[in-house]
Order: C-alpha cells, then sequence, then structure tokens
C-alpha cells in the first residue's frame, strides 16, 4: 500500500491496496478478489438476489478467459465487448445488452444466459491474483485495486466502524473500510445451470446440485487446503469443481446458528459435510420456502481492510495479536483462505453477532404477541404526519360564548376509531381549516391551534387573498380542470368556462365570463400559479420544521403537488433527507398531451416525483402519469416486484401504487340504524309510494354529468309511457361553492331541464334539491340509499366517489339489493364489479341500462350485490393506510417481511449482508463538492481534464420527452459562453491537459468547441482525435486509431438497412462519422423511434454478423461501431500520453466527467491507468496504432505520440487525485456525481476563476414568496 505525502484534502485522492491471500489451489484454478466494490445493486436481481450476484457467478463462468479489457485495475475476467448496448430496455439504469433475438439480458429471466455483457464489469469488478514457485501457495494481486477516498453520505455509524476501545472511535472518520471477498476461478467447466450457482435449496436440491457442478477433473489432493470443500466424484474418478468458488470460513456456524427471519420458520439441518457444494453458501433466505436453506451469493461473509486516509497505510486495531499477523516483504497483510480467524473477518463476525442478537429479540417479540407485525414496544411508534390542504375536521364557533368546537369529519383522511393504523403509529395532521364563522382576528387563530392541536392536528392560516388565488384560482380553476381532462380550448367553452374572476368578492348574476382574453395566454393566471408557490412552500417549510428522521409523510391530492419537492428542497438546506414521502392523488390523471398544455406542467410533475411512492386509485390514472412523465420529462418506467410499477428520477426509483379504498364501514353500520335515517327512508317510500326510486346525488358542476343524466331520464319517459305512474328520479345537487361559474351555469341548466321535465309528465317523476356544501348529512344519504332501487350516476369525468360504494354497502338487508348504474368515465366503474355500465354520451345504451336495472330479477340484483359487498365492507381506510404504507416500506427496505416497525428500519443490526454492503456503498458514492476539487486542483502539476459533451458540458433533453423544448445538444450546440470562457483558461494553464470526448462526428464537434487555443478533442466516441490547438493556429490536425475493421463495407451494409428504416419513421435520420454510423431516432415520438430501433438493431446484427462491430443504442441513437471501441481506449491514451512527458513525470490529478453509459468505459480507464503505472508492465496492453486523417506534417515533439510500452513514472511518492464523476445519480463506476450539465458548469467556472458560480436557475417559488406580503 503507498503512502503518499500529507495534504489537507483526501476527498478524491487515490489509494493503490494490494492483496494477498495463502490459498492451496488445484492445477488450473487461480485465485481473484473483488475490485473497488463488491456487486452493484442492480433491479435486474430479485429479492432474494438483490445485487444480481448469481449473474456474476454466470459471467465469471462463461468468459473467464475470453480476451477482452474491462478497463478495471488489475484487469478483469476477460469479459468480451458486448454485441448490443440499449439504454432504452435495461432494467436497471436504462442501458443493457440484448442477445440476438432482443431479449434483454437484464431481465430475471435472461440474466444467467452468458451472454457478452456491458454490465459484466459492473458486477465482475475482479482482480487477478498470482503466485509463483517461489511464493507458492502466496497469491498477490498482480495489479493494486484502486480506491478513491470519497466523503461519507451520513453521520451514522456503521457496526464495522465499532471498537471497544475509545481512541478507535474517535478516529474513526479518518479510517477508510474497505469490504471484499476472495474467489477461485476454474477455466474449462461449463455452467450446465446458472441456478446450481446462484442459490438452491439445501434439502431437496442436492441431487440436482451434484448434477449442475461443472465437470473439471482435478486430482482431489490438491483440494485439501480448501477447508469446507467437499468434493463429489464423477464415474471417471475426477472430482467435479464448480467454475467460481467463494470462501465461506463460516459454514458451519451458520448451519448451526442461523435462526430465519420469520419468526414462524424452522431451521433445516445442514453441515458442512452433507454438502457437494458447501463453500458456496450465504444465507437463509425466504419464507416461501419454508424449511428449505436457499444461497445468497451477497450475502457471503466478506473481509475488511482498515486504510487510515492520511497516511494510507493499513491500520490495526490494539486488539489485534501483531504476533499472528503474517505479511509479505513489501508489507501487504496475508489472508487465509478459508481463514476464519483471520483478522479481516473481524468485522463481519462483530456485525453478524449483533444481527443475530436483533433477530432473537425480533422472534421474542413476534412470539409474545397475536399480531403479524413485529413492533418493539420499547421504541416510539413510526411518526406519520398526513398533509392535506383541508383538515378532515369539522369547525364551529358558539355564537353565544364565542367558543371554538371541532370533530373529525367524514373523510378517509380522518382519525377513525379502533384503528389498527393509529394504534401501530403515531398520526399527525397538517392542513389548513374552513369554519363556519369568519376567523376575525389572532385570538382566533390561537384558540384554534390550542384546540386542534388536541387532537394531533397542526394548522396553517394563510391570508385571504392568497388562500383565494391558491385554491379557487390555480386549483380549481386551472389544475382541476386539466386533471379533468379539460384542454384550454374546452376551457373557453361557456359551459364551464374558466373563471378568471374566481378570487373576486363579487357575485355572479348573469354566470357569463369576463374580462376573457386569449385564450392560448396563460399569464393571466401568473398571480395564481405565485400563490399556489406560496402556499405548498409554507406547507414545506412548517412541516420540515416538525419531522424528525425516518418520519413518514404523506402528501394528500393536486393541492400541494409541490411540497414533496419543496420539502426535498428543505431537507437539503439542513443537509440531511429527514423523511419517505408519499404523494396520493384523489382525482383523475389527464393524458399527457392536455397535461402539456399548461405552462408550468412540468414542474408540478416534477413536484410529484420527488415523492417515494406516487399512488392513485385507479391503473387509467397511473398509466396516463407514466405517459406523461414518460412525453414531458423523458422518464421511463419499469416493473417492480409484487405488481408495482417505478419511474427513475434523478437517481431514485419513484414508486406508482394503485389502490382502492372503500367506506368505513362501522361508521355506515351505525348511521343506517340512527332513528333520523330509518324516519327519512320510510319518508321517501311514503313520498313516492308506488313508485321505484332512481337516487342520485352528484356536485352541481359540469363534469359530473348531472344535465346528460337528466336528458336521458327525460328520453326514458318519452320513449317508455308505462314507466311515468311508476318511476321517480330523487336528484340533490350539491354546491360546494369551489366553482362558482361553473356552479351558477350547471345548476342554471339542470333548473332548466327539471322544469321541463315536470312540466311535461307532471311533479311526481322527479323529486330534486339543492344543498349548499360538499355533502349531504350522512343520515339522510343513507336514508336516500336504503329507500332507493338503484343509484345513477353519469360521470363526464371522475375521480374518487365514495357514494356508489355507500350505496352498495346500505343494501345490506334488502330483501332486493340496488343496483348502480355507473359511468364508464368515473374512477368507480373499475372498482364496483356488479355495477352496469354506461357512455353519459350514449343516450341508447344509457335508456336499455336502466330499464334493464328497473325490471332485473331479484336472483341477479342479489348476484351483483355479492360481488362488491365483501370488498366495499372490508377495504375501509385503515387498511388502505396501511396497505399503502406497507409499499412504500417494502420498497424502500425499511421493512422486513411482515414487519411495519422493524428494527431494521432504524439502524443495521436487522440487515442482511448484503442490504448492509449496498447501504455502505451507496454512502460512499457522494455528491461532488466543489471545494475538494479546488483543493487537489491547487497542489498538483501534472492534471488531465477529460470531459464528455452532450449532457456534461451541454444541457440535453431526454429522449424519451416527446417534443423537445429546445435542441440543447443538438448537433452544433455549443456549450454555455461561461464554460467556453472557463475551457479557454483551463486550458492556457501548461499545467492542464483538457480534453472534449463526443460521441459526435469531428465536423460538428470542431465548429462547436475546435476554436478553443489547448483543447484537445475526440470525436465518433474516440475513434479520431486532434490534439490541443496551439495559439495562435486555426488548423487542426486529426488523427485516427486503427481499430482493424473494413469500415467501408461495414457502411455500405448498414446504410441500405438505415435507410429503409428511415422513410418509415417520421423524424429519423442517418448520421455518419468516423467508424460510426448512426440512426437517430431523437425528434421522433419516444415509443415509435424506441420500437423502430429495436427492430433496426435486430437486421442490423443478422446483416453484419461477419464484421467485428457491436450496436450501441443511446440518447435517441442505434450506432453501428467497431467491436473494440469506446471511450475508455482514448481516455487511457491521453493519460499514457500526459504521463510520458517531461522524462515519465506521470499524473497527479485526474477530472472526468460523464452522463451516460458509453462515459463509464472513461472512468474505468482511469483506474485502469492508475492501476498500471509503474506495475506489471509484461502485461500493460499498448492503445492501438495511431494513423493521421488530416494533411499536414505532425512535429516531432507531438506529445500524444509518445506513448511508451513500459510506462514507469517518476512520482510514485506523490499523491494522485482522481475524481470520476456521473453528471446524474445512477449505477456508475464513477466515484461522485452532480445532477446535471449546470453542476459542471459551476465547477468549471470555479475552477478558472476561483470564483462561486451557479448556472442553476432559482426555484421559481422562491422567487415568488414576496408577491403576497
Amino acid at each position: 500500500m503507498e503512502d503518499n505525502s500529507t495534504n489537507n484534502s483526501t476527498v478524491g485522492r487515490v489509494v493503490r491496496v494490494h492483496l494477498a491471500c495463502r490459498a492451496h489451489l488445484p492445477i488450473g484454478s487461480s485465485l481473484r478478489v473483488t475490485g473497488s466494490h463488491l456487486w452493484d445493486p442492480s433491479e435486474s436481481g430479485s429479492a432474494s438476489d438483490m445485487s444480481g450476484a448469481r449473474r456474476v457467478v454466470a459471467i465469471t463462468g462463461r468468459d473467464a478467459y475470453t480476451a477482452g479489457d474491462s478497463g478495471f485495475a488489475g484487469g478483469s475476467l476477460g469479459i468480451g465487448a458486448p454485441n448490443v448496448v440499449n439504454e432504452v430496455e435495461a432494467a436497471a439504469s436504462g442501458e443493457g445488452t440484448m442477445t440476438p433475438m432482443g431479449r434483454n439480458v437484464a431481465s430475471p429471466e435472461n440474466a444467467l444466459i452468458g451472454v457478452h455483457d456491458s454490465h459484466a464489469p459492473y458486477y465482475v469488478s475482479s482482480v487477478e491474483m498470482v503466485t509463483s514457485p517461489d511464493t507458492y501457495p502466496i497469491w498477490r494481486t498482480r495489479r493494486p485495486v484502486v480506491l478513491v477516498l470519497t466523503d461519507k453520505k451520513s453521520k451514522r455509524e456503521s457496526v464495522d466502524d465499532m471498537d471497544d476501545d475509545d481512541d478507535d472511535d474517535d478516529n474513526d472518520s479518518t479510517v477508510f473500510h474497505h469490504n471484499y471477498r476472495y474467489l477461485v476461478v476454474t477455466p474449462g467447466s461449463e455452467t450446465d445451470s446458472a441456478h446450481g450457482l446462484g442459490r438452491f435449496d439445501s434439502d431437496s436440491d442436492m441431487d440436482d446440485i451434484n448434477n449442475l457442478l461443472n465437470k473439471t477433473k482435478i486430482s482431489s489432493g490438491s483440494l485439501s487446503a480448501l477447508n469446507n470443500f467437499p468434493l463429489t466424484s464423477n464415474d471417471n474418478g475426477g472430482a467435479e469443481f464448480p467454475v467460481a468458488l467463494w470462501e465461506n470460513p463460516f459454514l458451519s456456524e451458520q448451519a448451526d446458528d442461523d435462526v430465519m427471519e420469520d419468526s414462524t420458520r424452522e431451521m433445516s439441518t445442514y453441515s458442512a459435510s452433507g454438502s457437494s457444494f458447501g463453500a458456496l453458501t450465504a444465507s437463509v433466505m425466504g419464507n416461501s420456502q419454508r424449511g428449505k436453506r436457499q444461497i445468497v451469493l451477497e450475502d457471503l461473509p466478506y473481509r475488511t481492510l482498515n486504510i487510515d486516509i492520511n497516511t494510507a497505510s493499513f491500520v490495526r486495531s490494539e486488539n489485534m495479536d501483531k504476533d499472528t499477523l503474517e505479511f509479505t516483504d513489501d508489507g501487504v497483510i496475508i489472508d487465509n483462505w478459508n481463514g476464519h480467524n483471520d483478522v479481516t473477518f473481524d468485522a463481519y463476525r462483530l456485525r453478524e453477532g449483533l444481527r443475530k442478537a436483533y433477530q432473537e429479540r425480533a422472534t421474542d417479540i413476534a412470539a409474545d404477541g397475536d399480531s403479524d407485525m413485529v413492533i418493539d414496544t420499547q421504541k416510539p411508534r413510526k411518526r406519520i404526519f398526513i398533509v392535506c390542504y383541508h383538515l378532515p375536521v369539522i369547525v364551529s364557533k358558539d355564537p353565544e360564548t364565542g367558543e371554538w368546537m371541532a370533530c373529525w369529519a367524514e373523510s378517509i383522511l380522518a382519525r377513525t376509531a379502533n384503528s389498527a393504523f393509529v394504534s401501530s403509529f403515531d398520526p399527525h395532521w397538517v392542513g389548513t381549516c374552513t369554519t363556519s364563522s369568519p376567523i376575525e382576528n389572532e385570538v382566533d387563530r390561537q384558540a384554534l391551534r390550542t384546540l386542534l392541536a388536541s387532537m394531533d392536528c397542526t394548522v396553517l392560516f394563510f391570508d385571504e387573498k392568497v388562500r383565494d388565488a391558491h385554491y379557487k384560482g390555480f386549483c380549481k380553476q386551472v389544475l382541476w380542470m386539466v386533471f379533468h381532462h379539460v384542454d384550454l380550448l374546452d376551457s373557453r367553452d361557456p359551459a364551464f368556462g374558466m373563471d378568471f374572476n374566481a378570487t373576486s368578492t363579487e357575485k355572479y348574476t348573469d354566470g357569463t365570463l369576463l374580462d376573457l382574453e386569449s385564450p392560448w395566454d396563460q399569464r393571466q393566471i401568473v398571480k395564481w400559479w405565485e400563490a399556489f408557490n406560496l402556499v405548498n412552500r409554507t406547507f414545506a417549510v412548517e412541516v420540515t420544521k416538525m419531522v424528525q428522521p425516518d418520519d413518514v409523510v404523506w402528501v394528500h391530492d393536486y393541492h400541494l403537488s409541490l411540497l414533496p419537492r419543496m420539502m426535498s428542497e428543505e431537507e437539503a438546506k439542513i443537509g440531511s433527507r429527514l423523511t419517505k414521502k408519499i404523494f396520493y392523488l384523489h382525482i383523475p390523471f389527464p393524458v399527457s398531451m392536455i397535461f402539456k398544455e399548461i405552462e408550468f406542467g412540468a414542474t408540478v410533475l416534477e413536484g410529484i416525483l420527488h415523492a417515494d411512492i406516487v399512488g392513485f386509485h385507479g391503473f387509467t390514472d397511473a398509466r396516463h402519469f407514466l405517459s406523461s412523465a414518460k412525453r414531458i420529462l423523458g422518464l421511463s418506467h419499469d416493473s417492480l416486484e409484487g405488481g408495482l410499477l417505478g419511474v427513475k428520477y434523478k437517481g431514485r426509483t419513484v414508486v406508482v401504487t394503485m389502490s382502492s379504498v372503500s367506506v368505513e364501514p362501522e361508521m355506515v353500520d351505525a348511521v343506517m340504524d340512527f332513528p333520523t335515517t330509518i324516519s327519512g327512508a320510510a319518508d321517501l317510500k311514503s313520498k313516492h309510494s308506488g313508485r321505484a326510486i332512481i337516487a342520485g346525488v352528484d356536485v352541481a358542476q359540469y363534469l359530473s354529468g348531472v344535465s346528460l343524466k337528466l336528458a336521458t331520464y327525460g328520453r326514458l319517459l318519452q320513449d317508455s309511457p308505462s314507466w311515468r305512474d311508476k318511476l321517480v328520479l330523487v336528484q340533490r345537487c350539491l354546491i360546494p361553492g369551489a366553482r362558482r361559474l361553473d356552479e351558477a351555469r350547471t345548476i342554471r341548466e339542470i333548473r332548466g331541464i327539471v322544469s321541463q321535465i315536470k312540466s311535461k309528465y307532471g311533479d311526481g317523476v322527479i323529486d330534486y334539491e339543492e344543498v349548499y356544501g360538499s355533502s349531504m348529512p350522512i343520515d339522510q344519504r343513507v336514508a336516500l340509499w336504503r329507500a332507493a332501487d338503484c343509484l345513477f350516476s353519469a360521470d363526464v369525468r371522475g375521480g374518487l366517489n365514495m357514494m356508489p360504494l355507500e350505496f352498495v354497502f346500505a343494501q345490506k338487508g334488502k330483501d332486493s339489493p340496488g343496483i348502480v348504474i355507473a359511468s364508464e368515465f368515473s374512477g368507480v366503474f373499475s372498482i364496483l364489479n356488479g355495477a352496469l355500465r354506461i357512455s353519459p354520451y350514449d343516450m341508447k345504451l344509457t335508456l336499455a341500462t336502466v330499464d334493464r336495472a328497473l325490471t332485473m330479477s331479484k336472483q341477479e340484483r342479489e348476484g351483483r350485490h355479492l360481488r362488491d359487498i365483501d370488498f366495499v365492507s372490508s377495504s375501509g381506510s385503515d387498511k388502505w393506510i396501511q396497505g399503502v404504507l406497507r409499499d412504500l416500506f417494502d420498497q424502500t427496505e425499511s421493512l422486513g417481511d411482515g414487519e411495519i416497525d422493524s428494527e431494521e428500519n432504524r439502524s443495521s443490526e436487522g440487515k442482511s449482508v448484503g442490504a448492509f454492503l449496498a447501504t455502505a456503498q451507496e454512502e460512499q458514492f457522494t455528491r461532488l463538492r466543489s471545494k475538494s476539487v479546488i483543493s487537489a486542483y491547487k497542489s498538483t502539476s501534472k492534471r488531465v481534464i477529460v470531459l464528455d459533451f452532450n449532457g456534461t458540458i451541454v444541457l440535453k433533453q431526454a429522449v424519451d420527452s416527446y417534443l423537445k423544448r429546445d435542441s440543447a445538444g443538438s448537433t452544433m450546440d455549443a456549450p454555455p459562453t461561461d464554460v467556453i470562457n472557463s475551457l479557454r483558461v483551463l486550458c492556457a494553464d501548461p499545467k492542464n491537459t483538457v480534453f472534449v470526448v463526443s460521441g459526435d462526428n469531428k465536423e460538428n464537434v470542431e465548429q462547436a468547441i475546435g476554436h478553443i487555443p489547448g483543447l484537445g478533442l475526440a470525436a465518433s466516441n474516440g475513434s479520431c482525435f486532434s490534439p490541443p490547438l496551439r495559439e495562435g493556429s486555426s488548423y487542426r490536425t486529426w488523427l485516427a486509431l486503427d481499430l482493424g475493421v473494413d469500415w467501408a463495407s461495414v457502411e455500405g451494409v448498414a446504410l441500405r438497412i438505415m435507410a429503409k428504416f428511415t422513410a418509415r419513421t417520421n423524424g429519423s435520420f442517418i448520421k455518419r462519422a468516423h467508424s460510426s454510423i448512426g440512426w437517430s431516432y431523437y425528434s421522433c415520438d419516444p415509443e415509435f423511434g424506441s420500437l423502430q430501433a429495436k427492430y433496426l438493431v435486430i437486421e442490423l446484427e443478422r446483416e453484419l454478423a461477419a464484421f467485428d462491430v457491436r450496436f450501441v443504442n443511446l440518447k435517441g441513437i442505434v450506432e453501428v461501431i467497431p467491436r473494440k471501441l469506446n471511450k475508455g481506449i482514448i481516455v487511457k491514451k491521453i493519460l499514457r500520453d500526459v504521463a510520458a512527458r517531461n522524462n515519465n513525470a506521470g499524473v497527479d490529478f485526474v477530472l472526468c466527467m460523464g452522463d451516460d453509459i458509453s462515459d463509464e468505459k472513461m472512468f474505468t480507464s482511469v483506474f485502469s491507468f492508475v492501476s498500471e503505472m509503474n506495475e506489471d508492465y509484461s502485461n500493460v496492453v499498448p492503445s492501438p496504432p495511431v494513423i493521421q486523417l488530416s494533411q499536414g506534417t505532425l512535429l516531432a515533439s507531438q506529445p500524444f505520440l509518445l506513448e511508451k510500452p513500459v510506462l514507469r513514472c517518476n512520482n510514485q511518492n506523490e499523491q494522485i487525485y482522481a475524481f470520476t464523476v456521473s453528471v446524474g445519480k445512477k449505477e456508475s463506476h464513477a466515484s461522485q456525481y452532480v445532477d446535471d450539465a449546470r453542476d459542471v458548469a459551476d465547477l468549471l467556472v470555479e475552477l478558472s476563476s476561483g470564483k462561486r458560480a451557479s448556472f442553476r436557475r432559482g426555484t421559481e417559488d422562491e422567487m415568488h414568496l414576496m408577491q403576497f406580503s
């Protein structure tokens, strides 16, 4: 391990670690050790194999000795180049590989087929170890493992950090923990089935395991030192040996001591001597296979090497027995294969002991209780903040005493008696309240705060002007209509026009639209938008003040759709993500075409996507949301385990869930026995004696479809005279006052139709009343349901409407249950299976359906009632809330199987090994801090800066976005002026070598940034490059890498196929570059373009099978490129050439930034270069030969022709800093990340000028805070 001179900054510093292990291996086998990471978490795995560890084994076995260069430190398993790289298909990060038949190997069913995979280095970042006759059985890494020191994400103490010595705890912040594992690779074996290598059941599958072991014949004597690995004999007397063998010295202990995570499980007997595959075992998994032990490779034991980040030396704990430690001649500690007493296993042993103690506590708790939810009563209940604009309370003021009174309202969000949710969690409500009497002064406000605080509610107050602009303005006049599929053109229709005076106190007399301006001018709603931002920001600030780490914030409905994002921003100000967030929408979500019409649509969508869970009551709404996310923001979605959907947003997976909720059965049951309910039902039957009753309760707004219902009813009476004396429509219209203009017009229209019906058929055919408020008293509603024979709903657009569900429940006990007639455009129709469907626009069908409901037999009525009564009776808000919370905890890994308040949610004690290591790795993948880069930059003098173009120094929109709002990042687009100026300054410094590496052709790259003196360019993914342009020169010399492909022949075949697809796909075109030909669908419809790209790849692969090429589908373009070509080749050449300058002076600072999968090779090449410096010279693969493309003569001193076959640098004792930075947080080989290209611009400006700059736009809500003060 190299100890470099000290420096104040350690972030970004490179530490090169050699490892050594004593292992007696059979002839033909070799030892490897995992590299800078263990397995990166991937959604291509399963619940039992989250890290895709089985895939590691399959790829290891298939490609152990395939020629290739992964770019990893110390080499790799030689994973060959992929056949296809496809960013659309990959389940994990948007990039993946496909087989010739188009199967996505990132999917579980294809994850183990062993094809050459560009993701293989993500999982198999292992380093080769070597030995010699003089050193055997000591194996040592051929090249060092390269580690990059980063900031820890949080201050949480890791179990691995614990030590009995207080001094060690004090110094823990200076210790870097490197976790690693050893594996034995035996080439020549064939993987009959990946199942045998990945996981198996210890009891029933033993015979299968024996058959699945690979058939390499090895002398049994040479395996004596492999400890726990018992061999099985084959028919020829040899031994069967796996292609990849991971050490596990604790196998026997696991068999004896492991406890099942579910308290009801029983451990089956498992001994090392009884297993033919013992050394591969890991942990007990799952309750689906009770009584069986299953293998999960990611949970294998791990070793830990503690490194002092100041001295880059091995940290020895005081409790280590120094006499038992063994080192190589150059000071590398020697591990022992399967040596369970090795000090490098200390951290694992300590943590496993704590985990087992936790599991025992959890088992005891479960055994003592009668619930399937494990809740530690000694710990405080998890707090949940239910945030809604309107608190679910009814507040009134005694007119005589002036005392305020409050009670819970009818709402799925209200506290209910005997709630398991309330007994399991600590809920608190936050919102505003509507009062029957005006709130006159601060005394009233304080009285309400105190009153509602006793009900676990926090009330917020807003100025009347702000409140009206937010609620009556933006919410009801803009968002409500958009979410109900009303587009801008429809909003000008006199039927339900946008009321620009909604916030005025004037009363409407004629119902006309006032001050109507251009229908496309949205500047009229800017004030409402400002109020909307202000209210959401106020909620965010207040809620953030109340929350604590690990709390849950559940935001309800569109009024607060910006709150998840604003809360994230508030939490970022204090440097910690405190909460998990849920956003639930209770109204419909529109199609993307309508949502795109509003100016602030993308902002609203982004606000929602900052939640961890986004919930809807039906799949149609979820589908529209996912479509909008794709077409507006360019975000694709994937299926998750358990039937959920996930959207990748800013490096997170936002879960989309659908769940339905019913009425509160206890409440409705109680109301049915109220005297007022019984008498009310009797009065209605008496009033309409001899008539069948059709019930209808609707809000008096256009989209409720009341006018269509009345028109249909009138037509029924006209066409069927026999019903005139036998039928009555009892219609109640609610007037909440939220959309006054809409309500005024709708009421006027309804009154007119009702008057016409009565005048034509008599007063007895219709019973019409208007009710002011948002609901009828529940006893009056239930009385109507008990008296009615059917409920008729004709919603044009509808969200969650509980009245049809309440109607079904109220039919209990009736001799002939009533029937629900529901519009297919309503949310409830997807819930009720026994309802009759209608389209309110199809009058003929609706008439037939109403007649069918009225004449339906008793037997059919009972059958339809039985279809729905179980759901309606058992799906109250309590069950719905717990279901949504379970989705949240399951998907954020805060919940064990069936455990709501798991200790695992509060510390690492209960986590599996794989989950713990994934968390540790996540904490090390940190956001880049500019001051760390600047500190390293100032302390170094041989610097290399490599930048990607599109998406890194130029902001580019996602390819999945349907309409690109600008051309940023497109052909010939240049970086911002400040970035250009920063590059000029950086290139002018003789200590710097700056290159921009692009996938575009050299003509476009040169036109955009080729004029910058001192800037080197690489185009076509590095296949051609231009050395830095010297000051005063206007002509660039272009060189190319000879990759050994007959490119003219490749182009001839590819052009013919691409031309066919171009003619059939609007917006597509062909792009040609050096050693690259591409078919761009960036400007096409994202779904159709992606579909066409899949079929194009299939045809190209078939026709170009004879050529050494591969296919890349990135950023909306399918490219054919030489198989050997990737950006890592040119990056490694740049680094080698710079290091060879000034008599092999070396490199001491590297900054490499990129935004997509093609840039991953740049990152790994940086590590590979650092690893090969002064190491293993004979195995360094030189860069491809260089040929000259442009005219002119190269100077003999040209610095990019200096690469030497033996790289011996003279800076062995200098500190080396390597900042590999992913633009956008995602799975990456990079050591750190920034959010987007604006952060890259800020960093470049700071490096060049030393001054802070910000290209990141200020959030609009912050600019609006003062508008209403």
